[in-house]
């Protein structure tokens, strides 16, 4: 682990879209966002004062889809031995356990899915700890990623999960840090992510982490909404 200390929360998620307007336009529809075109071309996409997601276009060697950007380190791109990538920010953190509770429209979760554990990795470069969910003994096939919290705060905050996939799953969804976003009503979202040429994957369905659906954009990127969470993870807030 770097000496800089654990990885506390996103500095921001980014949607790397083949058709960055069309993209952030759905997504607008479905969550309300402000959208914003910064000088550099990309778009930022805000939920009141917080930069929720930035949409731009990927490189000749990035996937499409969604990235996570971690906030509070030099910058840096890491990669798993699964070949799962994410990006370290030097700015302050804005979503997480020891940020404000998520809005309606923020990200308020994610979800490492992976076909191979890489606990080990992501432990030693992001400070963090994992361990079994719930009263569960097995950290197979999920578990959650931990990140000690500060002076005032004794314990542990659950910051990630991580969820084993089998080969059908990841050719289907991918392997990726799978984005949940808050909203205030999970049925009119759903609804909503329809009419704005979206797919419903998984009906609202109560889960551990709170009551919850899957939708894939109209580009095929895939998402879950999480409603009304009381905080980062919804019911791992707690």
């Amino acid at each position: 682990m770097a000496e800089d200390g654990p990885i506390r929360g996103l500095r921001r998620i980014e949607l790397r879209a083949t058709d960055p307007a069309s993209a952030a336009e759905h997504y607008r529809q479905l969550f309300g966002w402000i959208v914003m075109t910064a000088e550099d071309g990309t778009l930022r996409c805000w939920v009141g004062d917080r930069l929720a997601v930035l949409v731009r276009p990927p490189t000749s060697w990035e996937t499409t889809g969604w990235h996570a950007v971690f906030g509070g380190r030099p910058s840096a791109l890491l990669t798993d031995p699964a070949g799962i990538s994410a990006t370290l920010d030097p700015g302050r953190v804005r979503h997480g356990p020891f940020a404000p509770p998520p809005r309606h429209g923020e990200p308020c979760w994610i979800e490492l899915m992976t076909a191979t554990a890489t606990d080990d990795y992501w432990n030693r470069e992001l400070g963090w700890a994992t361990r079994a969910a719930g009263q569960a003994r097995d950290i197979k096939p999920f578990a959650l990623h931990t990140v000690a919290s500060d002076e005032d705060t004794p314990g542990e905050r659950a910051i990630a999960g991580r969820l084993l996939i089998d080969a059908a799953t990841a050719a289907g969804v991918g392997t990726t840090w799978m984005t949940y976003f808050a909203v205030s009503d999970i049925e009119a979202a759903t609804d909503a992510a329809v009419l704005a040429g979206g797919t419903v994957l998984i009906e609202p369905r109560e889960v551990e982490t709170g009551l919850l659906a899957a939708i894939a954009d109209p580009f095929g990127t895939v998402s879950t909404l999480l409603q009304d969470p009381i905080g980062w993870g919804g019911a791992w807030a707690s």
